[in-house]
């Protein structure tokens, strides 16, 4: 036993000492792997910056296309004067004629060069025009039945709001009834006018929006209550870019963007991207909206849009991808850290990127970008706002100062306060459930806020009810303010308004039509046709069908004979055909024939042809002669 437990000691520290190095040495690997990990991420990032910069030295600036030079101008710093030399009289590219698109994206790549863009930035403004295609809605939303006058162009019009929160009527020319009299439609001849609104009662007025040709409505940013005998103050502005004589969405999109990140005021465009966003997502506007608006909606659309590890929208997954993680250049979604883990595994051997240097310069300015501008103003400011202790973010958010001093990748501002969400509580609203609306108000981000929940402002969280509906609407009338129109009839029905009156449209009774004779023809047509699909196994049960009617019994099969086989689908061969001798027979016998066996088929007798008389008479000379 003691002999036992000795050698059992003695390989347990012969084993630890084996596997004591093969431990040692894996940590060590594994410590490696971490480390190579690392190096080699930025490796291949200065590895495309190499293939990036190489690339465009081989084909030099002057033979790029114009989306290569603002890319790389971007990325690397190159090929600045080219571009300038592009532009017709210095506001707008190509000289060849002059495109919104290009136009936005060297402004926005000169302007981070320090470039003068004033000229560029005049011409892109000037190319608005107003939006034709939405609908505008002016909203006065009262707790209690008011009366209210509306003011524009100096005439005044009284409209009489009802606790069923329905409008009584319009209010001029510029302002009709809606259906359904929720709200007051806005002419479009009326926009860019002052709308002033006044109320005997608490009330809120708002704009609503939609795409003429969809149902779905979109409520402005802004809000505005007004006391009793208050007045509120409402314009309809509704901007896009145009390309020639239409409004271009692409173009816009890109304006819009440079636009906002110089400061300028870019509201009026936004109803018209939002309401085309559902059109167009092949320029992915999630991006863009969500750069310039700060909305979560946005921020989540964006995301799901991601399809195994990339965008691709147009059809170039690499353009897409980096035009998708542009909008992420401070954050770190779950989903940026796939697509980059993605970029590095699909990235060519020489650096770049399915060796396109648009593509490349883009992906390295979106995902891993370098600050080349230091302003001339402050020279010893340093060039990135993050490594100054500040925070880069959207205008939007930031709740401090701007400094322009410092710089930011992309359309990013570089803000001394850091974004923070505040509760819904301390904005002085209250958190509406899911099952709850906010009327009244504005919905606001906050910090406390779960997945259907909302933060309201201003308002109240209520269970949406429906509205009540006048005994008119309920038995299928209209209700109208100035009598029936032409072919319609007024009944004794009450609406909402003692003054409107209940219109409904004669019913005509017209004489029901019997479809039973189509319904017999097709039911025909289709028997025939199964009839013909399943004809080989219907014809044994017809023929039996046809001989019960038959006035004349079938024969039946003689005695002796073989009874004939009923017919089927085998082929039919004939026996082989089999020889036999000639039969021995004895003169004057009559030659057997084997049973079963066909007799041989006489030949028909030549017909006799006309000889000469001697040859006829020497023949049958021979004859006779033969029968002696």
């Amino acid at each position: 036993m003691k002999n036992k437990v000795i050698m059992l000691l003695w390989v347990s520290v012969i084993l630890s000492m084996l596997i004591s190095p093969l431990i040692l040495s894996a940590e060590n690997a594994t410590a490696d792997i971490t480390v190579d990990t690392s190096n080699d991420i930025d490796s291949k990032v200065e590895k495309a910056y190499t293939c990036l910069t190489n690339s465009i030295d081989e084909k030099t600036c002057t033979s790029l296309s114009f989306e290569e030079k603002v890319f790389s101008l971007l990325a690397v710093d190159k090929c600045e004067s080219q571009i300038l030399s592009e532009a017709k009289n210095g506001e707008c590219w190509p000289s060849s004629g002059c495109k919104l698109k290009s136009t936005a994206q060297a402004i926005l790549a000169l302007s981070n060069t320090g470039s003068e863009t004033t000229k560029a930035e005049s011409w892109l403004i000037a190319q608005n025009m107003t939006a034709t295609d939405l609908d505008w809605f002016l909203e006065i939303e009262s707790p209690e039945a008011t009366s209210c006058k509306i003011t524009y162009s100096g005439a005044t019009y009284t409209i009489l709001i009802g606790e069923d929160k329905k409008i009584n009527t319009g209010a001029g020319t510029c302002l009709s009834l809606s259906e359904g009299r929720w709200w007051l439609k806005v002419s479009s001849t009326c926009f860019n006018q002052d709308i002033d609104v006044s109320c005997d009662k608490q009330f809120l007025t708002t704009l609503l929006y939609k795409k003429k040709t969809s149902s779905t409505i979109y409520v402005s940013e802004k809000a505005t209550s007004g006391s009793a005998e208050g007045t509120t103050t409402e314009r309809v502005s509704s901007y896009c870019f145009k390309q020639g004589s239409a409004c271009d969405y692409e173009g816009s999109l890109w304006a819009t963007l440079i636009l906002n990140h110089l400061n300028y005021d870019i509201t009026p465009y936004l109803p018209y991207l939002i309401t085309m966003e559902e059109d167009n997502q092949k320029y992915l506007p999630q991006v863009f909206l969500y750069l310039v608006t700060s909305h979560s909606d946005y921020r989540n659309e964006l995301l799901l849009k991601q399809k195994d590890k990339y965008w691709e929208e147009s059809g170039d997954k690499f353009f897409d991808t980096a035009l998708a993680l542009y909008a992420f250049q401070y954050e770190e979604p779950i989903e940026k850290t796939e697509s980059i883990n993605w970029l590095l595994e699909v990235q060519g051997k020489d650096g770049c990127w399915q060796s396109n240097i648009r593509n490349t310069a883009f992906i390295l300015y979106s995902v891993w970008p370098k600050s080349f501008y230091t302003p001339v103003d402050d020279p010893d400011a340093s060039i990135d706002c993050t490594d100054a202790g500040y925070f880069c973010m959207s205008q939007m958010n930031c709740e401090g100062s701007i400094l322009d001093a410092y710089s930011c990748s992309g359309v990013s501002k570089c803000c001394d306060k850091e974004f923070t969400l505040d509760l819904c509580a301390d904005q002085g609203g209250e958190i509406c459930n899911s099952n709850q609306e906010c009327l009244a108000g504005s919905i606001v981000d906050s910090s406390d806020t779960k997945y259907g929940e909302v933060c309201c402002v201003s308002g109240r969280c209520d269970v949406p009810t429906e509205p009540v509906e006048s005994d008119c609407v309920v038995y299928g009338g209209i209700c109208r303010p100035n009598g029936c129109d032409d072919g319609e009839e007024s009944t004794s029905d009450d609406c909402s308004f003692s003054t409107d009156s209940c219109c409904v449209k004669p019913t005509v009774t017209e004489k029901k039509k019997s479809y039973l004779w189509i319904w017999i023809l097709l039911i025909l047509i289709l028997l025939v046709i199964l009839a013909l699909i399943f004809r080989d196994k219907l014809r044994p049960y017809w023929y039996q069908l046809k001989s019960k009617f038959s006035k004349t019994k079938p024969e039946e099969p003689k005695q002796g004979l073989p009874r004939m086989m009923p017919p089927s689908r085998m082929p039919f061969r004939a026996p082989p055909r089999r020889m036999l001798p000639p039969p021995q027979s004895r003169p004057g016998q009559r030659p057997q024939i084997a049973t079963g066996q066909r007799p041989p088929l006489k030949r028909m007798p030549p017909v006799p042809q006309n000889k000469p008389s001697g040859e006829v008479d020497e023949v049958l000379k021979k004859l006779k002669e033969m029968g002696k």
